[in-house]
């Protein structure tokens, strides 16, 4: 058990190592060498925590992995090659046909990787929701009708239409005026913008997770993919879930499980991060 543990442990590095060198080889850029194989370490970290802490405390291993990627994608990154990951600077740069290591990254993890891992990156590497995560609150307060998340569509227009207004009507020239010169200003700005947002509705609603289900726009980028994943949280044929609601009431995201456990269905609510805390609680065990 112990060997299988260390094993599963070390496999997101490995997959890392993977991802770098396949990136490595297409750009010659070094630093993903640096990127990849620091995300799989920190996610693999977490892995083992989760296997090693008893209890709840389990959760604290996700959160820990969340919090060690975010300096390689808040920082390093953005302020080495003065790129901006965030959404609009994406569309932006894609608007006049450049595509940069920041399309790559976007690529990787918000376009094609949820066809994989669903939204993993919500619950691994996000950098906004990385803080949001470690926030004091304790008291969880009850969900907002499930229409309010459509206040996301809102977000994703502006994060489209603005560079697009920027560059179509305001002839705005990306390449002279944003590419690799003030990109990362608009990191920066975006970021505070994002926080200033989601900190305070996190301690409005008692929900860390608020600024994710009822704000951010790039979630709205991944669920369609996330649908069809080849990942999901399935339910144990063998075991029988008792319905005492432990999972729906730890569920970060505000996940109907226990509907899905009862019913023996994988869960395909695009919501799911794959962060696995229901099945921690789980005291039937029937979450796999």
């Amino acid at each position: 058990m112990e060997r299988k543990v260390i094993f599963n442990s070390i496999k997101p590095f490995l997959i890392g190592l993977g991802v770098a060198a396949l990136l490595y080889y297409l750009t010659h850029w070094w630093a993903f060498w640096v990127i990849f194989p620091w995300i799989g370490f920190s996610v693999g970290l977490g892995i083992y925590l989760r296997k090693i802490l008893k209890g709840k405390k389990k959760i604290l291993g996700r959160k820990v992995a969340i919090i060690m990627v975010l300096p390689v994608l808040l920082l390093f990154v953005p302020i080495y090659n003065n790129e901006n990951f965030q959404l609009e600077g994406i569309v932006l740069i894609v608007s006049v046909g450049f595509l940069s290591k920041g399309f790559i990254h976007y690529a990787v993890a918000k376009i094609f990787g949820p066809l994989i891992w669903r939204r993993g990156f919500c619950s691994y590497a996000c950098w906004t929701a990385a803080i949001l995560d470690w926030l004091p609150i304790r008291k969880k307060a009850k969900e907002l009708p499930r229409s309010a998340r459509n206040l996301r569509y809102i977000a994703l227009l502006i994060s489209f239409a603005l560079p697009l207004y920027l560059v179509f009507v305001l002839s705005f020239d990306p390449y002279t005026e944003y590419i690799y010169k003030t990109e990362l200003k608009w990191m920066i700005i975006s970021n505070v913008i994002y926080y200033i947002i989601g900190i305070p509705l996190a301690f409005i609603l008692h929900d860390r997770r608020a600024f994710c289900k009822y704000v951010c726009p790039v979630a709205l980028v991944m669920k369609p993919a996330s649908y069809i994943s080849i990942i999901k949280i399935k339910a144990d044929q063998e075991k029988e879930c008792i319905e005492c609601g432990a999972c729906n009431e730890v569920c970060p995201m505000g996940v109907d499980v226990m509907s899905y456990m009862k019913n023996k269905k994988p869960i395909r609510d695009t919501e799911c991060i794959l962060c696995s805390d229901c099945k921690i609680v789980c005291p039937t065990k029937i979450i796999a």
